[in-house]
């Protein structure tokens, strides 16, 4: 590839990494005259015309994503050369190295560094999240280092790509599954918490050198993430203190429901311990059955002395042995003068302690529990919440009695004492027979159903709809809307997603053309010519084009009509009451008689005339009802109803 020119832009000019999709080189834009980087995916994609979709997809909504801390993607496309054909991203060259590449070179990063590192590749997972995307693959591989010491991240949208074609399992992929989450490697589905988990992993790499699991294949490795403890990071280096533990077990839990839910969450912790560590040192969690749980006072301390400890082990020579200290010898006549004088302080001591604990208590973290029973359980969470309780829906049991979501029963009971951070759990009232439907959005039609059938619903009809965030042929969400009480045994309609609209055209410039070279260029760009009016204007010649009804480089559906304005002749004369009259729009009322069915139909009327094609009404009716329109349209305008496309009656404007 080295010599070859793309798109007659992109000049290989060398080779400067290589991956599981494929080759990077390093490239030349002619056009905007700058260094690029060009990926070029290996020829085994090339036959599947599924991942080939995927891919363009994938890369441009990757593309739509600008940080300082995300490589910019700036071209998709393909290219034949000598009957081959290759397709390529042209991204952001980035002068510097992978984090892998530093951390093999240097070993485990400074405290700090791995932190501001850390924080930086959450600040450019917090904008691809925010637009519904998911990296699926951080790894200290796809993280650019600049020499000003930038961390950029690469390789957005193509685990999606990779996860959903016919791979064999590569070294890119073995390199991975070293920084998959526990849903990733049982082969579930995945959201913003497994990119969270991922980033666990490379922080506990900067500050150890390596990664927590290794194996002889990527099968062992990934069961270890299922299975296996997670090591702390001071277990390898001990001058990682408590609370970078405390933030690395945070987002390493196994259970997605344990871990820190959203990146903004993560970014406040590691703000919080950059500005002040010594205050973020006091608080430490344990990691049991794969729950979070405060540790005791006691573990704090046993933790902080062993920190201590280790760092002085660290800093003693090697093959050196600390001598132990044995106490001196007493005579035995003194042994219960002695015992009797330590009982004495311990009791002293235990008073002392129990009267500070007393004395200093802090009343503002102790509630006394109201009887919450029939309340509705979203003011009584509100106001738990904003008292700093935790809840826990134990049940929903059905009641034909009570209004859905009242609470019937509580745990702990009214009168009891709690916490702050402590749980209060309820069982609350549900419609007889009543289900809320489950949220199927980014999965596959037969993933969709079983999910709704295992909530005791099926699917009626199925609607489709383009989108840019949802893959084609992934469902989209479900009407009602998931998250909606219906009746148990109902049928709800799929919305599945068209993929992103790519049949769009580019308006062209058309000022100063002629009306047949208007039409060309429009026909060109796969769109029409509308309507063509007259106006006196001196800045183009008689007959052009002085104005259209679309600014140049405006995206719109193929076969759009785009109307112009042409000068006029000097000295037309064309009766102004009679152009007037020619011009003015009336009202016309359509009455529109749709099938008797329960089902929805979609409703086009299209307005046909001087002006050109227009889609006047395009909207989806239920089954048995009569709507009636009312049109605006110049004399000698046709308007066509359609129903699901079919033509059902025409109306023309009169004069």
């Amino acid at each position: 590839m080295i010599g070859y020119t793309l798109a007659d832009r992109y000049e290989t000019l060398e080779k400067i990494g290589s991956g599981g999709m494929g080759d990077v080189y390093k490239a030349y834009d002619k056009r905007l005259d700058r260094i690029v980087a060009l990926k070029v995916l290996k020829s085994e994609y090339n036959e599947d015309e599924s991942f080939v979709r995927k891919f363009r997809r994938e890369s441009l909504a990757a593309a739509s994503i600008s940080h300082p801390n995300i490589v910019s993607i700036y071209d998709v496309g393909s290219e034949i050369l000598n009957g081959q054909t290759y397709y390529y991203i042209v991204m952001e060259y980035i002068d510097g190295r992978t984090l892998k590449e530093i951390i093999q070179e240097e070993g485990p990063l400074p405290i700090k560094q791995a932190l501001h590192f850390t924080l930086q590749i959450a600040e450019a997972l917090k904008v691809a999240h925010a637009k519904h995307i998911v990296h699926r693959d951080i790894k200290s591989q796809n993280i650019m280092v600049t020499k000003d010491h930038r961390v950029k991240v690469t390789d957005f949208g193509i685990a999606r790509i990779v996860g959903n074609s016919t791979v064999t399992m590569t070294d890119s992929v073995m390199g991975s599954v070293h920084y998959f989450s526990p849903e990733q490697a049982r082969g579930s589905k995945i959201d913003t918490r497994s990119d969270i988990y991922s980033l666990g992993i490379v922080l506990f790499e900067m500050l150890t050198g390596g990664v927590p699991y290794d194996g002889e294949n990527p099968i062992s490795v990934a069961l270890m993430h299922i299975q296996n403890a997670m090591p702390m990071p001071s277990e390898f280096n001990p001058n990682v203190d408590v609370a970078v533990d405390d933030i690395f077990r945070k987002m390493t839990m196994k259970d997605p429901k344990d871990r820190i839910q959203k990146v903004e969450d993560l970014i406040t912790l590691l703000k919080a311990y950059l500005l002040n560590p010594k205050t973020s040192k006091k608080r430490v969690l344990s990691q049991t059955r794969g729950q979070t749980q405060p540790l005791s006072q006691e573990e704090i301390l046993r933790a902080q002395s062993q920190q201590e400890a280790n760092k002085r082990v660290s800093r003693k020579p090697a093959g050196k042995k600390t001598k132990e200290k044995r106490p001196k010898k007493k005579s035995g006549g003194g042994l219960g003068s002695f015992l009797g004088v330590l009982i004495a302080i311990l009791l002293f001591g235990g008073v002392v302690y129990g009267g500070y604990r007393y004395l200093t208590r802090d009343g503002k973290d102790v509630l006394v529990l109201e009887d919450y029973v029939n309340q509705p359980i979203a003011e009584v969470q509100e106001k738990l919440e904003s008292q700093g309780l935790l809840i826990k829906i134990l049940e929903e049991r059905e009641t034909s009695d009570l209004p859905p979501g009242t609470i019937l029963e509580q745990d702990p009971h009214k009168g009891v004492e709690v916490k702050k951070g402590d749980t209060v759990s309820f069982v609350i009232s549900t419609s007889p027979s009543s289900v809320r439907i489950p949220s199927v959005e980014g999965r596959s039609y037969d993933e969709a159903r079983s999910i709704l059938n295992e909530a005791g619903l099926t699917i009626g009809k199925v609607t489709y709809e383009y989108s840019k965030d949802i893959p084609e042929k992934m469902a989209l969400d479900t009407e009602p809307k998931s998250g909606s009480l219906v009746k148990a045994g109902s049928s709800v309609a799929l919305i599945v997603s068209k993929g992103e609209n790519e049949e769009v055209s580019i308006v062209p410039g058309l000022k100063g053309n002629t009306v047949d070279l208007a039409k060309k260029y429009l026909e060109q760009a796969g769109l029409q010519l509308g309507g063509v009016n007259e106006k006196v204007d001196g800045s183009v010649g008689v007959g052009e084009v002085v104005s259209q009804s679309y600014e140049p480089g405006t995206k719109l559906p193929k076969g759009s009509s785009v109307n112009i304005i042409i000068r006029k002749a000097d000295g037309d004369g064309e009766d102004q009451g009679e152009s007037n009259n020619r011009n003015q729009e009336k009202s016309v009322h359509v009455k529109v008689n749709v099938p008797q069915d329960d089902q929805s139909h979609q409703l086009t009327v299209q307005r046909e005339g001087s002006r050109g094609t227009e889609t006047v009404v395009d909207r989806s009716v239920e089954g048995g009802q009569s709507p009636s329109l009312r049109l605006n349209g110049r004399p000698g305008d046709v308007f066509k109803v359609y129903i699901d496309g079919d033509q059902v009656n025409s109306y023309t404007v009169g004069s």
